[in-house]
């Protein structure tokens, strides 16, 4: 995924750089002697500017039959994707602030047994969740027509999501249902490419968060197949603060935006 992900920006890039040699020599004149035409690219980024844009991320897991040092994972699918979508307005040169909202999906399903085989875990789940956040977002020029920009993106989002799970214990069917709110500061970095003058490929990701969480936790058992007293959960709500640097695919955003 990774790979691939690599070759779509440097395909980008050359993709790019082609159309700016375009937009520097112009077609040749016919025959007739017709204007030149000239292709326009890149843009002055100035205060008065409005523009929208939307970003894809996705990720995608499969394994079966792995043997590790814990456990052994019989079957592992993971899926997940978000869609962010955004509008701004440039309240100075190369600055801008904007509102954004966003849409995620998540489903697990998990069939391992651990330690041996002495005990497995039959485990499915699935999670969507919203958002809405609130930026800052700088845009520094790196090419003398205004065709590449470096970006960055300091955000202040709240986030809700839901979902049910299910987890097969011993041949107990445990019955999950989670409601989690969150809040949080992030950093977005990334590249803005000029195709025309309007419209840009954009491409960021999120490396650095500051979240604070409240989750609340329901289980349910099945009446006909109560576990033991001491092995049932009771209701319950965690809460946390995390700084979160890491990489992740669900953080790394493609897309397109449009300025006017």
């Amino acid at each position: 995924m990774t790979r691939a992900l690599l070759l779509f920006l440097t395909g980008v890039f050359f993709f790019s750089l082609s159309y700016a040699q375009y937009g520097d020599n112009g077609q040749e004149a016919s025959a007739l002697q017709q204007p030149k035409r000239k292709y326009t690219m890149g843009r002055d980024l100035l205060k008065g500017t409005w523009a929208v844009g939307a970003t894809f991320s996705a990720k995608s897991n499969k394994l079966a039959d792995e043997d590790l040092l814990i456990a052994d994972i019989n079957q592992f699918s993971q899926r997940a994707y978000n869609i962010r979508a955004e509008g701004s307005y440039f309240i100075r040169d190369y600055l801008s602030v904007g509102i954004g909202v966003q849409y995620n999906e998540q489903r697990l399903d998990l069939d391992a047994g651990f330690l041996n085989n002495s005990y497995t875990r039959d485990i499915r789940s699935f999670r969507r969740g919203y958002g809405v956040l609130g930026f800052l977002k700088n845009y520094i020029p790196i090419s003398s027509k205004d065709v590449f920009y470096i970006t960055n993106q300091t955000e202040l989002e709240y986030a809700y999501e839901n979902g049910p799970s299910e987890t097969v214990r011993n041949d107990v069917l445990e019955r999950k249902y989670a409601t989690k709110h969150t809040v949080g500061i992030g950093i977005r970095p990334g590249i803005l490419i000029f195709f025309t003058k309007n419209f840009a490929f954009d491409a960021n990701m999120g490396i650095l968060g500051f979240t604070h969480y409240k989750e609340d936790i329901g289980y349910t058992y099945p009446p006909n197949n109560l576990p033991k007293e001491e092995d049932r959960k009771a209701d319950t709500r965690n809460t946390s603060t995390n700084v979160n640097l890491r990489f992740d695919l669900l953080k790394l955003g493609f897309g397109f935006s449009y300025y006017l």
